[in-house]
């Protein structure tokens, strides 16, 4: 599109614009071919935060680029510029909803791309007639077992409901899932939480999206928490700074990789003064990076990266699924009266006024970045008012062009938690 936002007629990514030059352990080197124009400003993110910008690139130059490989893949974001005078700074040149509102005629291409982490043995010699169709699989391998693979679902590995068996033979058995749980893959310092006091919990997993709390459970007040998150479809990124007190939680939803249904989010915790006792010390000495807007000097920083399941491998209707310590199944049970607490559709209606017909087809609020209902075919809105304060609603995408009106009002369910009766 062009950077005040007008459509352009897509262009297909050209083919050869991305080769694999090695491939190691938990990385993949690529290169990537500038195949559009004679000349065009390239800019590359193959991590949450970098960035790599080459202006004026003649056709057929390349860029080295190494990416990180997580769950067999590696994502990446390419953005393609033409126009002589266009310039973004490193943080917002990859951020394709930055570029799409600086206004005026620029025009650019935006690719989101995820390259698998894996190598394809090849036969060499004479190749037969015709495929055979079972040398290689016929679809991606699933992400989760499948209910017979497992012996511990099998009949005689729990009793069953039928009427001949016995009281105590219908007991449930809770077992811990572990699945649904942020996984600590990368740390930058020393300081390491307890396993009971991570930071960061999971609230909401819908495949393409996953919300998350951080909190600070490091039994100290800290002068920040800095977040950084994936917070577009094509791996925009966005780093929010919070100071929050004891075991205050902020609320964030991330988008997640289409292939892997996960999501990377960066946590950064500093402490800026002395005090007594301290948590941190001398070796907790992590950068935070500029595009997280940290005006915070001499602090002793740790950073801690963590992955997120976009999918529920442990669904609360499930009872041999469900989450054994009694916290977790009190948390669940938080997240779901939570949601029961969000506004209905003619509640909102009644709020804003009946949405007037129109043929917009971009509305205001879109089902793939806010989708919530029993279908996925509603949008989350958050809606303020001077009785009831921030409140969620959720609601068919043409309501939500209300919000235009409502200087207070914003897409995706309410920062901070919901409004309740």
């Amino acid at each position: 599109m062009t950077t005040g936002g007008v459509a352009m007629d897509i262009i297909p990514l050209p083919e050869g614009t991305v080769t694999t030059t090695n491939l190691s352990d938990g990385s993949i080197d690529l290169v990537i071919s500038q195949l559009w124009d004679d000349v065009a400003g390239v800019a590359i993110q193959s991590g949450l935060n970098s960035c790599v910008i080459n202006e004026d690139v003649a056709m057929g130059g390349t860029e080295d680029i190494a990416s990180t490989c997580t769950e067999g893949y590696a994502g990446i974001t390419l953005v393609v510029y033409f126009d002589e005078t266009f310039d973004k700074d490193e943080c917002d040149a990859c951020n394709v909803d930055e570029l799409s509102e600086l206004g005026g005629d620029s025009k650019f291409c935006a690719y989101r791309i995820e390259v698998p982490c894996e190598t394809i043995e090849v036969e060499c010699g004479e190749p037969s007639a015709a495929p055979s169709g079972s040398y290689y699989p016929s679809s991606t391998p699933s992400d989760t077992p499948t209910d017979s693979v497992s012996p511990t679902n099998s009949p005689s590995a729990y009793p069953s409901d039928s009427p001949s068996a016995s009281p105590t033979d219908k007991r449930i058995r809770i077992i811990d899932c572990p699945e649904n749980e942020a996984d600590l893959v990368a740390q930058e310092g020393e300081f390491i939480y307890e396993n009971e006091d991570i930071p960061i919990i999971i609230t909401m997993q819908n495949v393409t999206h996953v919300s998350f709390q951080v909190q600070n459970t490091f039994g100290s007040t800290v002068s920040s928490i800095f977040t950084q998150y994936h917070s577009g479809s094509f791996g925009e990124t966005e780093c929010l700074q919070d100071t929050p007190d004891l075991n205050d939680q902020i609320d964030f939803t991330a988008q997640c990789m289409r292939n892997t249904k996960i999501s990377i989010v960066n946590i950064w915790v500093t402490e800026c003064e002395t005090s007594d006792p301290t948590f941190l010390t001398d070796a907790d000495n992590a950068e935070i990076p500029e595009c997280c807007h940290a005006d915070e000097l001499n602090c002793k920083t740790v950073q801690y990266t963590f992955k997120l399941p976009c999918k529920d491998h442990c669904p609360d209707d499930n009872p041999l699924t469900r989450p054994a310590d009694y916290g977790r199944k009190l948390a669940h049970e938080m997240i779901r009266e939570k949601k029961a607490h969000e506004g209905s559709t003619s509640e909102f209606e009644e709020i804003t006024g009946q949405p007037e017909p129109n043929d917009i087809e971009d509305h205001f609020c879109v089902i793939e970045d806010y989708p919530c209902g029993v279908q996925n075919d509603k949008v989350h809105v958050c809606h303020y008012s001077a009785r009831d304060g921030y409140k969620t609603f959720c609601v068919p995408e043409a309501d939500s062009d209300a919000l235009r009106f409502y200087p207070k009002d914003y897409c995706g369910p309410c920062v901070g938690g919901y409004a309740t009766a």
